[in-house]
């Protein structure tokens, strides 16, 4: 029995690799069932046995990127202090982790027909709800303290990663005006830190007792951060345009050559006013 159910979960693992790696080679268009069978050397009759429907293999996909892009921001926000530096942190992590995995933010995030595909089920939640508990876990006395606005949790998460969501989509779309996702960088996580912050956001943290352990250090800043500090004011973000600059010149640089013809598909008839 343990024998058979390992199989199992490797054929699941061939399955959602394969799905990935032609979603990454092929864009939307080439992300066919068809596609998946050919790549991973599975039987559709397999494929259906574990996932039900090729759009619960693109439902259980989705779920497993969601679950990394939350791994990573919860390794960024819960060593962080201050609600200030949580947030802005997290904002930052969330645009650097679409940076560096352009085809997954583009399957999470502006996948043609995805509505049809995928919806919240169980299992989805079920993958999420540890991280998601544990950005709460870190939000909630912060809003206690009134460091953060009290705010029902859907409220705050839109507010917290809404905008950075909307700025993503229309990047990795190739909407006019939104081409530079550097902008995002510099602006959004001062600009939602402002929409977030509570009444006391400015009175100072008490202290960590006597004998208590330090937390860990923050993860590493990816390279092209160019060894400048994260962004805190206005005053302090002039210098790290070219860096954000780099950034965004290297996704453009790196990624798959489907990305330019999707954008163009994508982008809005000249005559829709966008608002």
């Amino acid at each position: 029995m343990a024998a058979k159910q390992a199989r199992g979960r490797e054929t699941v693992e061939r399955l959602l690799d394969a799905a990935l790696d032609l979603y990454d080679r092929s864009g939307p268009e080439g992300y066919t069932m068809t596609g998946v069978i050919k790549a991973s050397g599975v039987s559709v009759g397999s494929l259906y046995h574990h996932f039900g429907s090729f759009n619960g293999l693109t439902a259980a996909l989705y779920s497993r990127l969601s679950a990394e892009l939350l791994d990573r921001l919860v390794e960024t926000l819960e060593p962080r202090r201050t609600a200030k530096t949580g947030v802005q942190a997290c904002v930052t992590a969330y645009l650097t982790w679409c940076v560096e995995h352009r085809s997954k933010a583009h399957f999470l995030l502006a996948m043609p027909y995805q509505a049809h595909l995928i919806t919240p089920t169980e299992a989805l939640l079920a993958e999420t709800a540890p991280q998601l508990a544990r950005i709460l876990a870190w939000v909630a006395p912060h809003a206690a303290a009134g460091r953060i606005v009290d705010v029902p949790d859907g409220i705050l998460g839109c507010l917290l990663i809404g905008p950075v969501t909307e700025a993503v989509t229309r990047w990795l779309i190739g909407m006019p005006g939104a081409d530079d996702i550097a902008e995002a960088f510099k602006y959004l996580p001062d600009r939602i830190w402002a929409s977030v912050k509570g009444p006391n956001a400015l009175l100072p943290v008490r202290p960590r007792p006597c004998g208590t352990p330090r937390r860990p250090r923050p993860p590493a800043r990816p390279q092209w951060f160019d060894g400048q500090a994260p962004m805190r004011s206005r005053a302090s973000t002039s210098g790290l345009k070219s860096g954000f600059a780099r950034a965004s010149s290297s996704a453009s640089a790196s990624a798959p050559s489907w990305v330019g013809r999707a954008a163009a598909r994508s982008r809005c008839p000249a005559s829709v006013t966008l608002v």
